[in-house]
């Protein structure tokens, strides 16, 4: 499958079977897929051949691709508290197509409950973002990363490259696409760092 990163938090990942968005906005042009998940459930941004959107919590199930979303939050609910509730909401997506398992943290603001740590279980790959120009400060997404400990982590937003280092990430070259051929090539016993050119 390939994943490919079209600015702010959107994405887009074409298995063998299926094909879907995240977080479509309007600079993104051109995207097709079979179905879209949304973050922010005001985003009514349209993606051609769409057959759905998901941009509210729950367990859902399309073309073969279990989703579980969580209701979380753009803002902590204090400096130290584990829980947000003071900002906007935003979804978390957790979802697996075919045997590869994905986590995209939206606009989240707060570190993860331990329920919700427990719910998501394993993950192959995880989108985060997190930095000055996010939600989300260096010292929280670091703490988020540790705790999911994704085999994979792909940084989104405006500024990806300083929460990649801040994880121990050196020399990354960009690239325009991640291409995931089988589950069993991603790293069992190292993390993977990846920076990804806008498409």
């Amino acid at each position: 499958m390939d994943i490919t990163w079209h600015g702010d938090d959107c994405f887009k990942i074409k298995g063998k079977k299926t094909s879907l968005v995240l977080n479509p906005h309007d600079k993104a042009k051109g995207l097709k897929a079979d179905f879209v998940m949304n973050s922010d459930e005001k985003n009514k941004v349209k993606v051609e051949g769409s057959e759905r959107t998901f941009d509210w919590p729950g367990e859902y199930e399309i073309k073969g691709v279990p989703i579980l979303g969580f209701q979380a939050w753009t803002k902590s609910r204090s400096k130290e508290g584990e829980e947000g509730g003071e900002g906007d909401s935003t979804n978390i997506f957790y979802f697996a197509i075919g045997k590869i398992k994905f986590c995209h943290l939206g606009k989240l603001g707060h570190t993860l409950t331990t329920e919700m740590v427990k719910e998501i279980e394993d993950v192959d790959v995880l989108m985060i973002d997190g930095g000055k120009e996010s939600n989300l400060d260096l010292k929280k997404a670091v703490e988020i990363v540790e705790a999911i400990d994704p085999r994979v982590v792909i940084s989104m937003g405006d500024d990806q490259t300083t929460l990649l280092k801040e994880l121990g990430a050196v020399n990354l070259e960009a690239t325009d696409k991640l291409t995931i051929k089988s589950r069993s090539e991603l790293p069992d016993d190292k993390r993977q760092y990846v920076l990804l050119n806008q498409s």
